[in-house]
């Protein structure tokens, strides 16, 4: 088999719900000289299995199987068989917008500057319901700073990067598990621009069972870490006020943060829906009464001022799963 123009590398770990759209989704691309790195990170649900059946049916699927390691682990597995000269990211619970290789593969031939590219995407729960829209600063400048003042700078599943420029950086760091993408980012950004596509091209499931929402602690703990060496590195005074900024806890993620983002982006369906599984869960909570409040707000202000937006359809691969 010739090397392809890209690799994907996509740890899989226990997603039997959601890897075989996840799978189809990066297959049915309308770019189609990839590499899907599927890493098995010792699953042990039915993930190996839905793996087996997807690559028996595409030989652009490769299959890596390891003992579990961790997210970084699985990473740092992936990129080292990568001969492709564009590493590509993809999460297993998530679903690609059938353009997104051939807009990031068009962007970074016009752009030779740029060494990763990232884009916009369409937040999404459990049913794969929308949930709402998060765009990026499109501009290296703007995404470094972002990320130098703790913000989201690029949606780690959604980038394109190159190779050598990834191998350079030294890929992945496990003493940043969980962080790794921001850590990531900003070593690669001291050697070359990002830049992130202002349209939609990744569609980023939020659930509870995410490895975002299960460590936060340690994922406070080690963002004020790498923020700091981060500034070391460049010879910056290191800021007080973002110490203090990593030490927030981080609300966790559930019905009630769903439905005040679903409120917030016109999609009132979902909001009430997941507003609905909050009171199920919690009906004498502080938290559900202020949430049910804030929802009818939020829905009655973009009804009448905002209008419903435009979002674009999430593609559907249950069927085909």
């Amino acid at each position: 088999m010739s090397t392809p123009q890209i690799d994907v590398v996509m740890p899989v770990y226990n997603a039997e719900a959601f890897v075989a759209e996840a799978v189809i989704s990066i297959l049915r691309q309308s770019f189609s000289d990839f590499r899907l790195i599927c890493i098995d990170d010792g699953s042990t649900d039915r993930s190996s299995e839905i793996l087996d059946g997807l690559a028996a049916d595409d030989d652009r699927l490769q299959i890596v199987r390891q003992e579990n390691q961790g997210l970084v682990g699985a990473l740092n597995a992936g990129l080292s068989v990568c001969t492709a000269p564009l590493i590509a990211r993809m999460d297993a619970d998530d679903i690609a917008m059938p353009d997104r290789f051939a807009l990031q593969v068009r962007y970074l031939e016009a752009h030779s500057d740029v060494i990763a590219v990232g884009t916009a995407i369409l937040e999404m729960d459990s049913d794969t319901d929308p949930l709402g829209i998060e765009r990026f600063a499109t501009d290296h400048e703007h995404i470094d700073g972002a990320m130098l003042r703790l913000k989201t700078g690029m949606a780690h599943p959604s980038v394109m990067m190159r190779r050598e420029a990834v191998q350079s950086a030294g890929g992945y760091r496990v003493d940043f598990e969980w962080v790794e993408d921001i850590d990531l980012w900003l070593r690669m950004a001291e050697t070359g621009r990002l830049a992130n596509l202002p349209e939609v091209l990744l569609c980023y499931r939020q659930h509870t069972s995410s490895g975002t929402w299960s460590v936060g602690r340690s994922r406070r703990e080690r963002t004020l870490a790498l923020i700091e060496e981060a500034y070391a590195r460049r010879g910056l005074a290191f800021p007080d006020e973002l110490a203090k900024k990593c030490g927030k806890t981080r609300s966790s993620g559930g019905p009630a943060k769903w439905a005040r983002k679903a409120a917030r982006q016109g999609q009132w369906n979902v909001a009430n829906k997941h507003l609905r599984r909050q009171w199920k869960d919690s009906p004498v909570s502080l938290l559900t009464w202020r949430m049910t409040l804030e929802v009818a707000f939020r829905s009655a202000v973009t009804r009448l001022i905002k209008g419903r937006p435009e979002f674009p359809e999430i593609p559907r691969y249950r069927d085909a799963a």
